[in-house]
């Protein structure tokens, strides 16, 4: 079936989208991809607007780059929104949004990778005052905006609400930007779906410690003003300002999957492991997916491009005719907070226990380099395991520099199922002005081990003196 010819519809220029087609290509010389994508550019990078808008980055117009088509194999087709999708006679009718031209597209096989929209939340004032103080996050048309209201602001104070990557990334960029700055969020613990409270707290520390006020566990009443946002309402404060940034979560854009009845959880589209959804010959990728745990194989969403471009290349495979699969998520992923780094990579302490494990946390503290060379920061790092045999199912870092590629082990090791024998057994680089000869990992591997009292492990193999 690889060589065979088939027409692939791709919807969604994303990394899902994006992938999907790098991988039916690379499969099946013979099948033709066709990409429609609503924007009026091909691909961007939604993870660099906070640093574009802080000017890390030199301007928005860098973080949008093209794809090239490949002649009579690739086309990209911007500017066009599809209208409806007919999963029985497989066509696809979308709108040129320049010409107004409707255009039929029919195919094989389909791929769907529309991506989220910015959530909003009820909140009085919000509906009144978009597009007059109020603003989002979630392409470089927002963010610009955002920019300019910045440099414009008058009071020169802002409140974000939300306590993820965006709102945390998007109030120190604000901050640095020299507005005075208030950050608020329902739950009293940032990032809680990826952290634990003992490693969250060292984040809001690092926010008061650059002057942002920190508010969470506190809920917004209200956005007041008239024409124009004046003041945010925060558990019955008012907080003058004259921009609140909306950054409270994302909502799947399921008009597509539902028209052609694709089955539907947690308000995301579900996919089996080789992202086939319950309709025949269609596919979904990215954010608008729910996909399964690496770890135990349980229903589990991952909304980042790090995921959607694996599940890219496995959708474009098997809609080509190849069989592959999805290993599952971790959820790992990296926040860079002014020069905090925070990273964390499956379950969390409660987590893991809401899915059967015994399991504990292990935490400890640890330098990047030895104590008497200049430049060692401090990092915390904290390891969730099975009690039992001390399997790790989670991994969790902050501090200046190394909390990434530190949980990227952590990643690995849950995908090996290794345990802390394995991790007290790895074998890390070591020179003074790089790292530590006893690394951090080492040491909260020997940590876990004592406390909980696991034996020494056994020799598996003998080697003799020659």
């Amino acid at each position: 079936m690889a060589g065979e010819a088939l027409e692939i519809v791709i919807i969604g220029l994303g990394a899902g989208g994006l992938y999907a087609s790098k991988g039916a290509l690379n499969f099946n010389r013979k099948c033709h991809v066709t990409i429609l994508e609503k924007r009026d550019h091909e691909m961007f990078s939604p993870c660099g607007l906070p640093f574009a808008l802080e000017g890390r980055v030199d301007s928005f117009e860098e973080l949008k780059h093209a794809v090239p088509s490949i002649p009579r194999k690739l086309d990209i087709l911007i500017n066009h929104e599809v209208t409806s999708i007919d999963a029985n006679s497989k066509i696809v009718k979308a709108r040129d949004l320049v010409s107004e031209e409707e255009k039929e597209f029919p195919y094989d096989q389909l791929i769907i990778g529309t991506g989220v929209v910015p959530k909003e939340l009820p909140i009085p004032g919000l509906q009144e005052l978009k597009g007059k103080g109020v603003h989002f996050v979630s392409d470089t048309i927002d963010a610009v905006g955002l920019q300019e209201a910045a440099n414009s602001s008058t009071k020169k104070a802002a409140v974000v609400i939300g306590g993820g990557a965006v709102g945390i990334e998007v109030a120190e960029a604000l901050n640095s930007l020299g507005l005075k700055v208030a950050i608020t969020k329902r739950r009293p613990a940032p990032f809680p779906n990826n952290l634990d409270p003992e490693i969250g707290k060292y984040i809001v520390e690092h926010l008061e410690g650059v002057g942002i006020r920190v508010l969470f566990g506190k809920g917004i009443d209200s956005i007041n003003g008239e024409d124009h946002v004046t003041s945010a309402t925060i558990d019955g404060e008012d907080i003058e300002c004259d921009i609140v940034v909306m950054a409270v979560g994302t909502t799947c854009r399921l008009e597509l999957p539902n028209m052609i009845g694709a089955k539907t959880d947690w308000g995301h589209v579900v996919v089996n492991n080789r992202m086939e959804t319950s309709v025949k010959d269609v596919y979904c990728v990215g954010d608008i997916i729910r996909t399964h745990s690496r770890i135990n194989d349980k229903p589990a969403i991952m909304p980042l491009a790090t995921s959607a471009f694996r599940q890219g290349l496995t959708a474009g495979v098997n809609a080509a005719g190849g069989d592959t699969s999805y290993p599952g998520t971790l959820n790992t992923f990296l926040c860079c907070i002014g020069g905090l780094e925070v990273s964390a990579t499956g379950y969390r302490l409660e987590e893991a226990k809401e899915n059967g494990f015994d399991a504990v946390a292990i935490q400890t503290k640890g330098t990047t380099k030895p104590h008497w060379m200049p430049g060692h920061e401090e990092i915390v790092l904290r390891v969730i395991v099975n009690r039992e045999d001390g399997r790790i199912l989670g991994g969790q870092a902050v501090g200046k520099e190394g909390a990434a590629w530190r949980v990227n082990i952590f990643a690995l090791a849950i995908h090996g199922k290794m345990t802390l024998y394995d991790l007290m057994d790895a074998e890390f680089a070591y020179n003074p002005p790089s790292s530590q000869m006893y690394d951090p990992i080492s040491q909260l591997a020997e940590i876990g081990l004592k406390r909980l009292r696991l034996p020494p492990k056994p020799a598996d193999r003998t080697f003799t003196a020659q």
